[in-house]
């Protein structure tokens, strides 16, 4: 599967794009050229969290806790930046979740109804759902938190986020009565958010749920649509389509026996990523449906004669 279901870094972007629409709406829009010891102490938070500097980004958040109470916006903000940079800060070891899961119960406590609430919920089921190596989550527990995102958040991102990661805990099982039930509760969410962020997502989980149903063909149709609806990120220096291109056409020749498909795609790879490792097995591959398709066509002229 293509990389959908971890968007850590989803979280502190919408905290930083919350906080900014507060500063437009409030006339004061932050001064870039102000170190951050001397700006908003909440953005020097996401400031120093963006540039690894953790034990700054937490002291800035305690500074912004300290200084609003309780009812202030940027109060919530604030500890929803020390939730955070507790949960996701490098190196591994000095995380400390169970701070992280308080501050982010104590936002839901707080504005259930809020942003913040949505991304903390959803926070604390990946929580339960990611696990250190060696141990294995509680898969039901895991769903349990997801429904309840879904169900009190089920417009918002973050309950579709949800959504998605349930779904992935449903194929990823390769089981046939789970990963049914997860591909009919994906065709409905597609219906109902043909816009959605999570489209692609959807789609390349749906490819993965037909390919342990052995069902080619509609594989094939979800990993196109999924490419189709794949947002292009141009700040990602890492983004590329070649994986896709192979996968597709692999699928197409090889399960769907879709020869036309397989073509284009060995050719998109071929001619965008001419370097790639692969294009020698995709000329390989193109030579190697001819030679198929001229056995075939001699064949039925044998039969026909």
């Amino acid at each position: 599967m293509r990389g959908h279901y971890t968007r850590t870094s989803l979280v502190p972007r919408f905290a930083l794009a919350l906080l900014a629409s507060m500063f437009a709406a409030s006339g004061c829009a932050p001064r870039h050229q102000a170190p951050p010891a001397e700006a908003n102490p909440v953005e020097a938070g996401w400031t120093h969290y963006r540039l690894g500097e953790f034990d700054s980004a937490v002291r800035a958040f305690d500074r912004a806790l300290a200084a609003k109470p309780p009812a202030d916006p940027q109060h919530l903000l604030a500890l929803y930046g020390l939730a955070t940079t507790w949960n996701l800060r490098t190196p591994l070891g000095d995380q400390d979740k169970t701070r992280a899961r308080h501050y982010y119960e104590d936002i839901v406590t707080r504005a259930p109804q809020s942003d913040l609430a949505a991304w903390s919920m959803l926070a604390l089921a990946r929580l339960q759902h990611v696990v250190p190596v060696g141990e294995e989550p509680d898969y039901e527990a895991v769903r349990a938190a997801y429904d309840a995102v879904i169900d009190r958040f089920p417009e918002h991102l973050a309950g579709q986020e949800a959504f998605i990661y349930r779904q992935a805990t449903l194929i990823q099982t390769l089981q046939t009565g789970p990963t049914s039930q997860a591909v009919t509760a994906l065709h409905a969410f597609i219906d109902r958010h043909p816009k959605s962020g999570f489209l692609s997502g959807a789609y390349s989980l749906l490819a993965s749920g037909y390919e342990t149903l052995h069902e080619p063909e509609h594989q094939l149709e979800a990993e196109l649509k999924a490419l189709d609806s794949m947002e292009f990120d141009p700040t990602n220096p890492k983004f590329e389509n070649s994986g896709a291109y192979w996968k597709i056409a692999t699928i197409a020749e090889f399960e769907a026996g879709d020869f036309a498909t397989a073509r284009r795609f060995y050719r998109r790879l071929m001619d965008e990523y001419p370097q790639d490792i692969r294009v020698f097995a995709a000329e390989e591959a193109l030579r190697r449906m001819d030679g198929v398709e001229a056995r075939l066509r001699r064949e039925m002229a044998g039969g026909g004669a």
